[in-house]
């Protein structure tokens, strides 16, 4: 299927939130919500058009001069990250692209879960606060998006079960189970960091060592929320370092 008709297809979020509204009136908001729920775990993105959305700033990094890790890299489990729209639904935060129309995981997020565990790493101040910047001053490495590009059923069921909501104690509870969303495992994304190759090596003559350390290691750990319940562990499958004219 070719790009223009990918775009042609409008944008499925849109559609699902536009039959949420109407199965609300017409339904009732429990039987709205899981049939949204369902739409949402058949969803499949648009891998074609953020293959070529993400080529674009490939080529775009190439033109640009500065040095780039291009990272793919595959859900072990399921992942909670970002917030969206569409909390209303799924009851957890979920970001999710409009343009793309897809779940993604933010850069900003990303830099601030590696620049975290950056401590566990390397007790070292002034490194972390070159690399990744400080208040007043910026950063030496850009952390950009991070896109599905392959996997089937992006999105999967998980169940909560809160004990004391609005109880006042023990003989009181009614565990009431709350179906929500969350990114499935078997999800491949793909992402890049970029960086001006003189800038960082202000930072120390390790700093790209460390800082690509603190990836793997921040993946082994698990990125998002829940990380203590087992979710968000990722596994690369691709690092691949580029500078400009090397």
């Amino acid at each position: 299927m070719s790009i223009i008709m990918e775009r042609q297809r409008g944008n499925q979020l849109l559609r699902i939130i536009s039959e949420y509204m109407t199965n609300l009136k017409e339904k009732g908001q429990k039987l709205a919500k899981d049939n949204t729920m369902e739409n949402l775990v058949n969803f499949t993105p648009r891998y074609n058009l953020i293959k070529s959305y993400l080529d674009d700033v490939e080529r775009a990094l190439d033109r640009s001069g500065l040095c780039y890790v291009k990272i793919t890299f595959i859900t072990l489990s399921k992942l909670l990250t970002g917030w969206s729209p569409i909390y209303f639904i799924t009851e957890v935060p979920l970001a999710w692209d409009m343009i793309l129309d897809t779940p993604y995981i933010a850069g900003s997020e990303i830099k601030g879960i590696v620049k975290n565990y950056f401590k566990e790493v390397t007790s070292n101040d002034k490194v972390e606060s070159c690399l990744y910047g400080d208040e007043g001053k910026m950063g030496k490495v850009i952390f950009f998006n991070a896109y599905p590009i392959d996997g089937k059923n992006v999105l999967t069921y998980d169940i909560i079960t809160p004990h004391y909501n609005g109880a006042k104690d023990e003989y009181n509870v009614k565990p009431i189970p709350i179906k929500f969303l969350a990114i499935n495992k078997g999800i491949t994304f793909k992402t890049y960091l970029a960086f001006d190759n003189k800038e960082l090596n202000e930072c120390g003559k390790d700093s790209l060592y460390l800082l690509l350390k603190t990836m793997i290691f921040s993946m082994r750990i698990g990125w998002g929320r829940k990380v203590t319940r087992g979710y968000g562990s990722l596994d690369i499958k691709e690092m691949d370092v580029k500078c400009h004219g090397e």
